[in-house]
This record gives C-alpha cells, structure tokens and sequence, in this order.
C-alpha cells in the first residue's frame, strides 16, 4: 500500500507520507475517517476490493487528517480512537493499492460537494467507481449526498453504488458505537465490532517520576490525553516487552490537571523514552480514585499488578 499526502495547500498532515499532486492510474474509491477500523470499515473495504477487481481497477482509500471535528466542532469533538500512523498501520494490512491523507482545514472544509467529486476524487484521484457508505455526507456545510454523487458521476462517467449499513448482534457497527463502549470501560465488546483487541501505538515522554518514587516506575505516552477509553486502571500487553497495568486519567491523589496513559511493566529494567510503545487492552481493572495517602495508592497498585498478571 503507497500512502501519501495530497497537495491541496502548503501545510502538512504531521504524518510522514509521499507527497502528491496528481494519481495517474483509474481507481475504485471509498472515502472515510476509518477511525479505529472496525469490521464494517472491513466489510467496505472488502466490497471495493471486489468492484476494483471486476473493472481492473486499482484501490484507493481517502481519509482525513486531522479528524474533521477537529476543526468543525471541537468543542463537541469528544476522543478519538486511531492517530494518523495507527490508521495507516491498520489498513497497511488490507492489501490495497494506495491510502490517501487529505489535510482538513477550514479552507478545505468551503469545498462544494460538486467540486470536491469532479475535482478531487475524479481528475486528481482518478475515480471510476465510487463506494459510499450510507450515512455519507460531504462539501460545504454537508451539502453533498448520494444522489448528488450519482448525478455528477453519470456526467464525468464513473459509477456510485451505496454500501448498506453492516450489522452485529442488532447494532449498526460504528465508530461512534465503538467510542461508547470503550468510554463506559466495556473492552470485551467494544472487541466484538473492532474485530480485535482495541491499542494504540504511542511515543514515551519524560514523566514526573512519581511512579519510581512510589515503586511503580511508569512509561508516559505522549498525545493520549484525548483518547476514547473511561479513565481508570487496565490489565495490558506490551508489545516486545510483556503484561502490564496502566493509569487513565488525571492521577487525581497528586492533583493532576491533565488526563495521560501510564503504563507499569512488572519486572521490566530499562529506558523508554523516546520509544514507540504497541499497547493493547485487555480488562477494565477499576475507576480511577483519589487515595488518602501514598500507602493507601500503593497497597492498591500492588493488587492491580497481580491481577492484571493473574489474568
């Protein structure tokens, strides 16, 4: 999978990616946030890989960086459940053809829906067949709609076919679904609609070195304190490294003001810092609380280690 950046302006997604003015091959295409990539992400993705291969096209998946909501709404704008690289390593693995990064700002975001189809997705993105999901909206303000997108395409000549929603256990698989659920500390069915355990890929950064004073010597991932998960304790996997238990939240006993993920690895000697860190979630262990005193936390660190262990 090539993935890069299209060069709408002079600013850049903070991702490292090839930049592009232009994709010259046809291409069967489907645009999304595939935020978290679930299994109705993979569901679409497996049909486009079918209509590619039936009309000898090359797939193409169009996402944004960052998040619209960001930008649009971000006093609403809750969590998010992929960054930029964890999005590019989940869908590395779909064996599609090309991943295309869109930077979203306010000025892309006064794009109009007909101009976004002939423009972009048609002479710059090469579309021939376009798949969308069925709440798709896109262009200024969300004018543009399916059949918006079938009156463009009959005119430039590519096809539009509308994905119906892909069901699990009665609920329409969603990201929005999936951020509840991790939300309420619900892992094992979050799981269910991920199709996986749900992880992030973060960098370690220099912490207040509490945990070795209580120790408890923690990694501190950078860029977590927006992330779709209760606040509390978890039993995780590290990955290259073993079991182990992490802090969600404000670490409200010493007055924390911002929410970062800890992560304790029993038993593990050495320097993080700077390192890329795979963690992955396996149990909602307990909400997060103040303690009394730094005894009281420590006797309670010591049972989340042996029962994230004993798992």
């Amino acid at each position: 999978m090539r993935t890069f950046f299209l060069r709408l302006s002079q600013k850049r997604c903070p991702v490292k990616v090839d930049l592009l003015e232009r994709l010259e091959e046809e291409t069967a295409l489907i645009v999304g946030n595939f935020d978290g990539f679930h299994i109705g992400h993979r569901y679409l993705l497996e049909k486009l890989k079918e209509r590619a291969r039936e009309r000898n096209l090359k797939t193409l998946a169009v996402t944004f960086c960052p998040h619209p909501l960001k930008v649009l709404a971000p006093k609403i704008f809750m969590c998010e459940l992929s960054s930029a690289e964890e999005k590019i390593e989940l869908l590395s693995s779909e064996n599609l053809d090309y991943l295309c990064f869109i930077r979203f700002d306010r000025e892309f975001a006064k794009i109009r829906a007909r101009s976004f189809l002939e423009e972009i997705l048609f002479k710059r993105l090469g579309c021939r067949y376009l798949l969308v999901g069925y709440d798709w909206r896109f262009g200024y303000r969300r004018e543009g709609e399916i059949e918006l997108a079938r009156e463009v395409g009959r005119e430039l000549g590519f096809e539009v076919e509308l994905a119906q929603p892909f069901k699990k256990n009665g609920h329409i698989v969603s990201s929005t679904l999936v951020r509840r659920l991790l939300s309420e500390g619900r892992l094992e069915e979050a799981e269910e609609f991920l199709g996986r355990k749900y992880w992030i890929r973060r960098k370690v950064t220099s912490g207040e070195g509490r945990g070795v004073e209580l120790g408890f010597p923690t990694a501190n991932l950078k860029g977590t304190e927006n992330l779709c998960l209760k606040e509390g304790v978890y039993a995780v996997e590290v990955e290259g490294i073993g079991r182990g238990v992490a802090n969600y939240g404000y670490r409200p006993t010493f007055g924390g003001k911002k929410k970062v993920l800890e992560v304790h690895i029993p038993n593990f000697s050495g320097d993080l810092r700077g390192k890329d860190l795979k963690v992955t979630f396996l149990k909602f262990l307990r909400e997060e609380r103040k303690f009394s005193n730094v005894s009281e936390l420590k006797e309670q660190i010591k049972r989340d280690v042996e029962k994230a262990l004993s798992l």
